[in-house]
């Protein structure tokens, strides 16, 4: 199987895995031949794309990270959790104005998040984690727009976890941040559901209103007794930047690995809050908000990373997350750019068949279609023993 972006799946194609809603309900069953109602479908839900057989390919079976069972009562719980603020919030008119005025009133949002179920809920994720060797960070969900909020959410929190697990974070300080991840958009919840599903670039007032969500999470986390500080200041920290010129304080950080101090600096983002927004960047790349911009691979993904580290995003991180993100994860397209032996695959395409952590740029890969896009009776070859091939990503 091979996994596509929505624009290049098309009719006559088969689905080869099952699109299931944040609900747990069954959208399209694995072995559906995809028509155009269908792929209307599927464009109407805003999925980034789907799985499709593809003829020799049928061992291609992508890691799952957690399981899709799990992921969906991860999402369940988020949107339990939306759905009390928005009848506490109650407001027709979600104005910039009309949200401060709501956030002032004392004890409006005292202990309404579920807390418990949160944490218990990152305790089964942890342990989930626990049981992944090597760890790399490989990333398949299909997002659609009833779920798109509440999968960035388990996404970058997944994607935190593993980072600081590979930083040698301790066992409480990694759950206070898994936390942090889950909730750190809350702020997002009280928004105006079009907001952040509207395609397309937001207007001036929209986006005014959209920066203002890190300080309306942190005003509600802080209404709820039970969730640490630390936990809130995610939330409201997420986007400061490096370099000061983030939102809503202006805070900066100093580039090196974030470690625990005994006092606190003033002025300087929380490191925690610095893994969450180099995780965030990361998701935000690889999984846009639905109708925005196309989804960029790992590979793109990581050179932005890297770009955007001093200014932007705390270098020291961004070096780490890096060694951990497959350069050609498990099902994803590439071409033969060079075949240095003779020249043989040059031009051919394929899917990858299996992932070496140890040797990133050298996976196994099954050719389907030669130079002229000409299907290929498939065939396999392990890029370990070819030392002069070389591949990129390549669309089919």
């Amino acid at each position: 199987m091979i996994r596509l972006g929505l624009h290049e799946v098309r009719s006559g194609m088969v689905l080869a895995r099952s699109l299931v809603s944040d609900g747990g309900d069954l959208l399209l069953a694995a072995g559906f031949l995809i028509n155009e109602r269908i792929l209307a479908k599927m464009k109407a839900m805003e999925l980034s794309g789907c799985w499709v057989y593809e003829e020799g390919t049928e061992l291609v079976v992508p890691e799952e990270v957690i399981s899709e069972q799990f992921a969906n009562q991860v999402q369940g719980i988020l949107k339990e959790n939306a759905e009390l603020m928005r009848q506490v919030i109650d407001v027709k008119d979600c104005t910039l104005v009309n949200l401060q005025s709501i956030l002032a009133e004392p004890h409006r949002f005292r202990n309404i998040i579920v807390y418990e179920k949160m944490k218990n809920t990152v305790r089964e994720i942890l342990n989930a984690l626990l049981q992944r060797d090597p760890v790399t960070i490989n990333l398949n969900s299909i997002r659609h727009k009833n779920s798109w909020l509440h999968q960035h959410a388990l996404d970058v929190t997944i994607t935190a976890i593993l980072l600081a697990q590979n930083l040698r974070y301790p066992g409480k300080e990694i759950e206070e941040l898994a936390l942090g991840c889950l909730l750190m958009d809350t702020g997002m919840v009280i928004l105006a559901d079009g907001l952040f599903r509207k395609g397309g670039p937001l207007s001036a007032e929209e986006l005014s209103l959209l920066r203002e969500h890190p300080t309306f999470g942190y005003a509600i986390l802080r209404e709820n007794e039970q969730v640490p500080l630390t936990v809130a200041h995610v939330a409201y920290q997420h986007h400061e930047r490096q370099d000061g010129n983030g939102y809503p304080r202006r805070l900066r950080g100093n580039n090196t690995m974030p470690v625990k101090t005994l006092s606190s600096d003033r002025g300087m983002i929380h490191r925690y809050a610095e893994i969450a927004a180099v995780c965030d960047t990361y998701i935000s790349l690889i999984a846009p908000r639905p109708g925005t911009v196309p989804p960029r691979s790992p590979e793109e993904a990581m050179k932005i990373l890297i770009l955007a580290t001093g200014t932007h995003l705390n270098r020291a991180l961004v070096d780490s997350l890096i060694t951990m993100i497959p350069i050609y994860p498990v099902g994803s397209k590439v071409v033969v750019v060079k075949d240095e032996r003779y020249n043989l695959y040059t031009g051919f395409s394929g899917v990858v068949a299996k992932y070496r952590p140890e040797n990133p740029e050298k996976p196994v890969i099954i050719l389907i279609a030669n130079r002229e896009k000409k299907k290929i009776k498939p065939f396999t070859i392990d890029m370990a023993d070819e030392s002069g091939i070389k591949v990129q990503y390549a669309k089919l």
